[in-house]
């Protein structure tokens, strides 16, 4: 009986971490700014069986900035649900402008959890800032260089 419960006790452990990922996944749109200025960004998470996240980090010009390429890379990272901090690491691009570097994200999720801002890692970057959508972004949009649908 013990072994039993201790085996259940293991399981629900495991899965507990993958389950509390589940509050990041999908696309969360709005911006960021880097050494170019405010870029448009579509941020789509998506949850991984081990716990981590994997995600597509899709820039464009934003309205007030028209001179921005369309990029993206991909992502890896963690999310934290006790403090909701979410970390993400640059990949591989997918669509890399000219002279464009991948960036890092160190944010965290807002308690109505439709939200995540922070700060940008990378060489003259600063702040993002994200609100959940419901239409994804997808690397084939990115490869094609398709605009950010909620941007144009």
């Amino acid at each position: 009986m013990r072994h039993a419960a201790a085996a259940l006790l293991a399981a629900v452990l495991a899965a507990a971490p993958a389950a509390a990922q589940e509050e990041l996944r999908g696309t969360w749109r709005g911006d960021y700014i880097c050494a170019q200025g405010n870029t448009a960004l579509a941020l789509t998470i998506e949850p991984r069986k081990d716990g981590s996240l994997s995600a597509l980090f899709h820039f464009e010009a934003a309205p007030d900035n028209p001179d921005v390429p369309t990029g993206c890379f991909e992502m890896q990272g963690r999310f934290t649900p006790a403090t909701g901090d979410v970390a993400l690491a640059a990949l591989r691009w997918l669509r890399r402008p000219p002279n464009y570097l991948m960036v890092g994200l160190d944010g965290r999720l807002s308690g109505d959890g439709a939200q995540i801002e922070g700060m940008v890692q990378g060489p003259g970057c600063s702040f993002f800032r994200v609100q959940r959508s419901g239409s994804p972004a997808t690397a084939e949009a990115c490869r094609s260089g398709a605009p950010l649908l909620s941007v144009r």
